[in-house]
């Protein structure tokens, strides 16, 4: 939601995403690490948790919120809501 209080968020990138992960703006405060496994971690501050859930869906599996738990729990909630929303119909 709008206006909320910026929080600290940490993203890690799996070492197929962290080539453009490392490139991309998160957010124009961030910072990147990239790891010996190739893997990279973004770490940014910033509110709007559901924006930043939006944007982290297009980037599938290969993004893991690290930092805060409610934003891991309101992406994997609407992730789950989306889920169920695509279900298939069973075809009688």
């Amino acid at each position: 939601t709008f206006q909320e209080e910026p929080v600290r968020v940490v993203l890690s990138f799996d070492k197929n995403a962290a080539p453009d992960a490392s490139l991309f703006l998160f957010h124009p405060c961030q910072t990147s690490e990239m790891h010996k496994d190739g893997t990279v971690t973004v770490c940014f501050k910033a509110g709007g948790l559901d924006e930043i859930c939006w944007h982290l869906i297009t980037w599938g599996e290969t993004v893991t919120v690290e930092e805060p738990l409610r934003l891991r729990r309101r992406l994997a909630k609407m992730c789950a809501t989306l889920a169920e929303h695509h279900r298939p119909h069973e075809l009688l």
